[in-house]
C-alpha cells in the first residue's frame, strides 16, 4: 500500500536528517562510557519512578526526590549526557512535529 510505502520514506528521511544523525552520534559516545551509560540509566530510572507517582497523584518518597536531585545535578555537569539529552530532545519533536501535521491533516483532534 502507497501509505505505508511513503512512512517507510518518511523514516529513510529521518534518519539522514541532521537531527537523527547527531543523536546517534551522542548515542554513540555514551554507549562508549560505562560510567555515562549507566548515570543515564539512573537518571531515566528516577525520573520514570517521579513521573510515575505524579501520573498515579501520590507523593513520591522523600529519598527518592534527593536522590534524582543529585543525579540530576550530576548530570547536568556531564557534557556527553547533556549532549545526548539534547539530541534526543531535538529528534523528538521533530517526531511530535510531524505528528501534529498528520492530526492537523486529517482533522484527528477536532474534538479538543
Amino acid at each position: 500500500m502507497a501509505v505505508y510505502d511513503k512512512a517507510y520514506e518518511l523514516a529513510r528521511e529521518l534518519k539522514q536528517s541532521p537531527e537523527y544523525k547527531e543523536y546517534q552520534k551522542a548515542k554513540r559516545e555514551i554507549e562508549g562510557n560505562e560510567s555515562a551509560l549507566s548515570l543515564l540509566k539512573q537518571y531515566r530510572r528516577q525520573q520514570l519512578m517521579l513521573q510515575g507517582a505524579a501520573v498515579t497523584g501520590t507523593e513520591p518518597d522523600e529519598n527518592l526526590k534527593a536522590e534524582f536531585a543529585k543525579t540530576q545535578e550530576l548530570v547536568s555537569m556531564h557534557g556527553p549526557i547533556q549532549r545526548f539529552l539534547q539530541a534526543e530532545e531535538r529528534v523528538l519533536v521533530m517526531i511530535a512535529d510531524i505528528q501534529k501535521i498528520l492530526n492537523d491533516a486529517l482533522n484527528m483532534l477536532d474534538y479538543m
